[in-house]
Formats: C-alpha cells, sequence, structure tokens
C-alpha cells in the first residue's frame, strides 16, 4: 500500500467513524497520533478533551460581567480577537464570547483574573478551529484543570520535577544550567502556561495540540520541553562566556522555530522519552501538580518522602516500579525500548548479607567516608558489571541505575552522598529507591524466601529491628508504617524470576570478584568494606584530597554542629558585615540526607560559621552550625569535582591518628580559593595556639 493509499484510507475510515458518533478511544485508534485534518479538528478535540461526556455549567452564565478587574479582560480579549484578523461585524460577537467564558470562568471558580496566566494564548487555537462558544468553554476548562498545572507560576512544582527528568537524562546540561542558576521556570512558564501557544506559530501550536490531545497525558508538556532543551544542550553548552539572561531569552524562544514539519518528529521523540523513564512521578505527583482549582496546591503530596519535591536528589522509583519492571522484562521483547534498572543496593554488607535482591549489585555506601579508594575500585566493578549485564542480557539488568538504601535515615546520608557522586559524574539514568529496601521487603513479605536471596530473618533489621547492627553507623531505630498492601500477582510474578537472578548473579560475582578485590591484577587484594574500627590512617596519601593535619587535640565538631538545636533566625546581610568575619563563601550545603540548601560559609578567626537562606522570608537565614576551627581534621575533594567539598570534624590523636565525628559538604564555587583561605586561617591559629 502505498502512502497515498495509507492516508486515505484512515482518512475515510476517520469520516466514517465521526459519522456513527465514535467516542475518543475509537478516534484515537484510528488517528494514531497524526496531525489531523483542518475540517475534522474542532470536533476530535472535542471529543478528546470530554465534550461528549462532561457536563457543563456554560449555559447558566447570568451575562453579567462585574468582576473586579472586567475592565482588563475585555482589554487582553479585544487584543486577542485582533490577531485573528477578522472582519469587524465578527469581532464584536467574538469578543463577547471570549469575555464571558473568562467571566464565567472565574466566577464559578472564585479567581482573580490575572493577564499572566495567558488564557487568550490557550482560546486562540480554539477559535481559529472554529469551534462554537459552549464548545470553546468546555475546551477551556478541561486544558486549564487538567494540562495546565495549578501551580505554574516562578517555584511551580512542574519545573522542579522537569529540572529532575532533564537530570535523569542530561546531567551535564542540568548541571550546566543548575551552575548558572538557571531554573525551569525562568524560561518554561510561557511553555507550561499556554501548552507552548504563546511561543510557537498558530498553525505548529494546532499541530501539536492534536498529538498532545490524543496522548491524553498532562505530563506530555515535560517531555515536549525535555526534547527542546536536550536539542539545544550544544548551543547552550557553548554558551559558557554568555549572561545568565542571554542563555534565559534563548532558551525561552526556542519553540519559536518549530514548524507544523517538525512536529511528528517533535512528539515522536517525547514519547521515546517517556518510555525510557521511570514512571513512578505520575503516581506520587499528578494531584499535586495538575487537576481542578478546587483541589487545593497539593503542599501534602508534593513531597518526596518527607523533604518537599524542590530539594529531590534524583529521580524517586517505587518498589511496586522495581519489581514490576524486573517482571515486564522477562515477557518484553528485545526491540522494546523501556527502562531496564541496574540495582546498587547501598546498604553496609552485614545487612545486605541478611537479604538482598538476588539480581542486586553491592555497593557499600560507607566505603565512600571510610575508604575512598576502595570505594572507587568497587565504582569501576559496578560499571564493569553493568555493561557485563547488559552485553549478557542478564533478566532485569540495564543502563538505568537505581540506588536502593536500607530506608534507615541515619545510614541513608551516605547513600545520598552516593547518588551525589554519581550525578557529579553526569551519570545519566540515576534513581533512588524510595522506602529504600524496607519497601522492597514489604511488598515482597509473603514470599520473601524465594523473592529475596540469601534473606535471614534473625539478622535481618527489617523482619528483626532490633537486632544488632554491624554497619559503620548507629542505626536508626525509627518505626516505619506499612502503606501498601502486597499484591499475591506481584509476589508470583517477581519470584519466578528469582531463580534466573540468582544464578546469574553468582555467575557475575565470580567473574568480578578478582576484578573487584584486585583491580591491578598484582597478587595484592583490597578489602571491600571497612569496619568502624577502621579511621583515621585510611584517609591518609589519597592524592586527590585536601589535607589538613591538625596536632591540636581541641575536639568538639560534632558538639559545635549541633548545639544549637533550635535554630537561630538571623538577618543575612547584618551576619555578613559583622566586624568578626574574615571573609564569607556563598554556596550549597549537601545535607545529610543528599538535598541541597543555598547558604553561606562565615569564617572568623577561630570559627566557622555556617548560614542556611530561608526558604520563606527573603533576607533571613538560619544559624545551622558553629564549627570550631580546631575541630576541623580534614578538607576533601574530589579531582573530578573539585568544587564539592567535605570538611571533616573530629580529633587526632597524639600519634597522629585520625578519628572522624562529623562532617559537612558543600558546593563552593571556585573551591579551592575558599579553602585556600580556611586552611590559612587553620594555620594562623594552630600558630598561635602554640606560641
Amino acid at each position: 500500500m502505498s502512502l497515498d493509499d495509507e492516508d486515505s484510507t484512515w482518512l475515510l475510515a476517520l469520516e466514517s467513524a465521526l459519522h456513527e458518533g465514535a467516542d475518543d478511544h475509537e478516534l484515537i485508534g484510528i488517528t494514531r497520533g497524526r496531525i489531523l485534518p483542518e475540517e475534522h479538528r474542532a470536533e476530535i478535540w472535542y471529543i478528546c478533551l470530554g465534550g461528549g461526556n462532561k457536563f457543563s455549567n456554560f449555559a447558566q452564565f447570568d451575562e453579567i460581567f462585574d468582576l473586579q478587574d472586567q475592565s482588563v479582560v475585555r482589554a487582553d480579549v479585544k487584543s486577542l480577537v485582533d490577531k485573528l484578523g477578522n472582519e469587524e461585524e465578527d469581532k464584536v460577537s467574538i469578543v463577547c464570547d471570549v469575555e464571558s467564558i473568562f467571566t464565567h470562568y472565574c466566577k464559578t471558580r472564585h479567581l482573580k483574573y490575572d493577564t499572566s496566566q495567558l488564557w487568550g494564548d490557550i482560546v486562540l487555537p480554539l477559535l481559529a478551529a472554529k469551534m462554537p462558544r459552549d464548545h470553546i468553554y468546555v475546551c477551556f476548562e478541561e486544558i486549564l484543570e487538567k494540562y495546565i498545572p495549578r501551580e505554574s507560576g516562578l517555584g511551580g512544582s512542574v519545573y522542579h520535577l522537569l529540572r529532575l527528568i532533564l537530570l535523569y537524562h542530561d546531567p551535564e546540561l542540568s548541571t550546566f544550567l543548575d551552575s548558572r542558576k538557571i531554573t525551569p521556570d525562568l524560561y518554561a512558564t510561557s511553555w507550561m502556561r499556554s501548552l507552548f501557544s504563546s511561543v510557537c506559530s498558530l498553525d505548529a501550536t494546532m499541530a501539536v495540540w492534536d498529538i498532545y490531545f490524543q496522548e491524553r497525558d498532562p505530563f506530555f508538556i515535560l517531555f515536549l520541553a525535555l526534547v527542546i532543551l536536550v536539542n539545544a544542550r550544544d548551543q547552550v553548552l557553548e554558551m559558557k562566556s554568555e549572561t545568565r539572561d542571554q542563555i534565559i531569552t534563548m532558551l525561552s524562544g526556542i519553540p519559536g522555530g518549530l514548524s507544523v514539519d517538525d512536529v511528528s518528529d517533535f512528539c515522536s521523540l517525547a514519547r521515546y522519552y517517556i518510555i525510557k523513564t521511570p514512571h513512578t512521578f505520575r503516581k506520587d505527583f499528578t494531584t499535586a501538580i495538575f487537576g481542578s482549582v478546587y483541589m487545593g496546591h497539593g503542599e501534602v503530596c508534593n513531597r518526596v518522602g518527607d523533604l518537599p519535591l524542590s530539594q529531590a536528589l534524583c529521580l524517586p522509583v517505587s518498589a511496586e516500579e522495581i519489581i514490576d519492571t524486573c517482571d515486564m522484562l522477562q515477557v518484553a521483547g528485545d526491540d522494546i525500548e523501556q527502562v531496564r534498572f541496574f540495582l546498587v543496593d547501598c546498604r553496609p554488607s552485614d545487612q545486605y548479607n541478611a537479604g538482598h535482591l538476588p539480581n542486586a549489585f553491592h555497593l557499600d555506601s560507607s566505603l565512600m567516608l571510610q575508604h575512598p579508594a576502595s570505594f572507587q575500585t568497587a565504582v569501576q566493578g559496578l560499571f564493569m558489571a553493568q555493561r557485563q549485564a547488559v552485553a549478557s542480557e542478564t533478566p532485569g539488568c540495564g543502563q538505568h541505575l537505581c540506588f536502593i538504601g536500607s530506608g534507615r535515615e541515619q545510614e541513608d546520608q551516605y547513600v545520598h552522598m552516593v547518588v551525589a557522586s554519581f550525578l557529579q559524574r553526569n551519570s545519566q539514568y540515576v534513581s533512588l529507591a524510595k522506602g529504600g529496601y524496607h519497601a522492597i521487603h514489604d511488598l515482597l513479605v509473603h514470599n520473601i524466601s524465594e523473592s529475596l536471596a540469601d534473606h535471614d530473618s534473625k539478622r535481618c533489621l527489617v523482619c528483626a529491628p532490633d537486632s544488632q547492627s554491624h554497619s559503620s553507623e548507629p542505626a536508626d531505630q525509627e518505626d516505619f508504617t506499612i502503606t501498601t498492601k502486597p499484591q499475591p500477582s506481584l509476589m508470583n510474578k517477581f519470584s519466578s524470576l528469582s531463580s534466573v537472578f540468582k544464578m546469574r548473579s553468582a555467575e557475575m560475582k565470580e567473574k568480578l570478584v578478582e576484578y573487584i578485590t584486585n583491580p591491578n591484577g598484582d597478587g595484592t587484594t583490597v578489602d571491600r568494606h571497612v569496619s568502624a574500627q577502621d579511621r583515621g590512617k585510611l584517609y591518609r596519601n589519597q592524592g586527590d584530597v585536601f589535607s589538613i593535619e591538625d596536632d591540636d587535640g581541641d575536639g568538639g565538631g560534632g558538639a559545635d554542629g549541633r548545639e544549637n538545636d533550635r535554630l537561630e533566625v538571623v538577618k543575612v546581610s547584618q551576619w555578613l558585615k559583622k566586624p568578626d568575619v574574615i571573609t564569607s563563601f556563598a554556596c550549597h550545603q549537601v545535607k545529610e540526607n543528599g538535598y541541597m540548601y543555598k547558604c553561606h560559609l562565615l569564617l572568623t578567626d577561630t570559627l566557622l560559621f555556617v548560614i542556611r537562606e530561608s526558604e520563606t522570608k527573603s533576607g533571613e537565614g538560619h544559624v545551622t552550625a558553629r564549627r570550631t576551627l580546631a575541630s576541623i581534621v580534614k578538607i576533601t575533594s574530589k579531582k573530578r569535582h573539585p568544587d564539592l567539598i567535605t570538611f571533616k570534624y573530629g580529633t587526632t590523636s597524639p600519634d597522629g591518628e585520625v578519628t572522624v565525628s562529623d562532617m559537612d559538604r558543600f558546593l563552593i564555587p571556585k573551591a579551592s580559593e575558599a579553602t585556600k583561605i580556611i586552611k590559612e586561617q587553620i594555620m594562623k591559629q594552630m600558630d598561635a595556639a602554640k606560641s
């Protein structure tokens, strides 16, 4: 069949279906994501937007135009209608219709009209499609309440999610934009509020909407935005010498170059990225981001665990998706592009050995601090294992790295640091298991022995939370609440894979053990795990760190950092100008849970203050730590990421052995200059103490 024959066939089928009153499912089965013929566009949009099944109260409009900003509404509507180029006699009728639509919607939703919401840009394609007035209202209402984020202004949740999705697929570009403080709400607000109508030509907008409404996916806008950003990455990364405003202006205007001929490929690429992205965020954030204004602002739902979405380190993945994805990979064909997780279990070795998913690679997160060289060796082994698993088509193993912690806050602070280190490497496809091993264990509880490898209920900290842990840090004994009932069908599916995973896992370990313990092949071995007793000298002779050896045994690092449990509220500008402040550094603090906060480091003769900027009150901050310079025993960074600085606090014994009791991590622009100044002040204090 030729392309012309194929085109005529689906068009004939479409006309027949419309004549017979087909529903949206039948129509989408015929159109299959194609750009629609102009003569049928209005009818199909109306059906896809629920017009045939949705009750509308627009007929009850009282024709009273008495909004507080009614004059602004009328002026905006007149400006909109002028763009259509209709005859003057038609313009009066259209102005009345659109003003009625905006006025009635504001009244029924108890909203104040706001020009910046770009309602005119939403209505314009509906008018151009030549819809009747009542159909325009239904479609306008549905677009606003299904496809436009409720909080689409600066700081809206949808922009934090877009940043996480960009970080997942293009960490280098995301990191560059973060370094220039260019957040998605600075360039994508008009995209989100108008579904590109305000920045694209009318023809291109209508073609995008043809496919958009067939997708029926409110998150589709995020992946269209992702395609735009990824396609522009080379241009953006070459703008290192340009100003922040120039980059924002360039990004904002990119969709303006979209033509009708580009739209099919544009949307196909968005579908590709959707398939290659974990879908947990859909369940977690749909009601928090989209929906009727009657639903509120999603303040409770709009969180990852106990933290706001704005502070999420990377995309979250639920235990259900991890297990369900493993099952799908068993039955899916090789030609299907989809998320294939490579699971990385970051718990301490004793916990891993008491039970783990059979296809999970073990990377003890405590190695990162206790034995950096062994950690780097293990990471190299991880990448080698991943390549080998993908090449051998091991079930449930792929390019997408999903890190699993314990679900216990005290231990998982190190897991977040490990994840942050992979992001700093610009590793693609990095995600974090929500609730860690605890959530996975809860989901598999009815089939635990068949689903988990090496499970020992006496040593498993989920089964026996009071059992002794031999991990490097004391375990947090916080109680957990089971929020999801295990699904027996899911258990059966997963257990059927268990034997395959165990066989492949044993194979992989046999091939990798020599590399992980002896990467140089010289007959010597490197310990994979370090006990809590290994300390001090493990940090020495590391070529990739700053090192300050303090012979003064004055400790107190941990006490200094935690003495102020009730955070002191201060005016940041006043503190920066204090006479005893030698200098200060604007930076981001990377907390124990891996999340980042804007803050300032203030250096005095004897102290290092950490002031975190308030998220709610501009100009205010909280003093989160007071560290004595004498308690700083190490300042470290990695060669690959010189701006990510770790301050380690503790004591030094007379024989030079260091005991680290606490630490802070910061992302500091021009960190080498900052650390040089701090080290010089520490040396001055040491010299003063000796004299």
